[in-house]
């Protein structure tokens, strides 16, 4: 008996990438890129783990694509994904051919090797594509560098200002290296009209510095 794949019957929501909520194996000041288990959050003190661990079980319960779907108010399919995530190429040539204009994705029903060619039909490895791989909105959460503090040489001695002016300079040059990879970022989501959010986390103790996260945070207010 034939039956109809999946991709055709669930009742789909919109897409939505999470990057950035990868749980940090230690407490350190600067959370590593290698995805954790979330299961023993429970021995962690670290506010920023605790925080995220939270938002990813807050993520993962969103809706999820079924065939039945009776909850309507979870209305994304939120998936955790790396920062690195890449999206697959819209054309089948490189872009600085001079034929990419007039080429058509591997997809399409122009292409010979596609599975809609030559009839147009709408194949479920279409909608595959659009519910994992391509997603409507991608939200990326990123945490502002913050150094460790300088303590006094002594109670009556202040801050050594050659340690000041090297706090300032590694503050800047992480600020930057966070404003490219966000522009590179925003490039590659309006190339394919995905709309893109930047979270932006610090500690409490830099919140409470009123005029320095202004400051830096304008850097990257043009990539919101």
């Amino acid at each position: 008996m034939n039956s109809y794949p999946p991709e055709l019957l669930v009742q789909l929501a919109p897409v939505m990438f999470v990057a950035g909520l990868d749980v940090p194996s230690n407490t350190g000041n600067q959370p590593p890129g290698t995805p954790q288990s979330p299961s023993s959050s429970n021995k962690i003190s670290d506010p920023f783990h605790i925080l995220i661990v939270r938002l990813r079980e807050a993520l993962t319960s969103q809706r999820k694509v079924a065939i039945w779907q009776p909850e309507k108010s979870k209305t994304f399919h939120a998936a955790l994904v790396d920062k690195e995530v890449r999206f697959p190429p819209r054309k089948l040539i490189a872009p600085d051919d001079p034929s990419y204009a007039s080429s058509h994705s591997p997809l399409s029903p122009l292409t010979p090797s596609s599975p809609l060619h030559p009839d147009g039909l709408i194949a479920p490895i279409w909608m595959r594509k659009h519910t994992t791989l391509i997603p409507s909105v991608f939200v990326m959460f990123t945490r502002l560098y913050e150094h460790p503090p300088n303590a006094p040489k002594s109670p009556l001695e202040g801050l050594d200002m050659d340690r000041e002016k090297e706090r300032e300079a590694e503050e800047k040059r992480h600020d930057a290296e966070l404003s490219t990879e966000i522009a590179n970022r925003k490039k590659s989501t309006n190339e394919r009209n995905i709309k893109l959010t930047v979270v932006l986390l610090a500690s409490r103790k830099m919140l409470g510095e009123d005029e320095e996260i202004c400051s830096r945070v304008c850097i990257h207010q043009d990539f919101r």
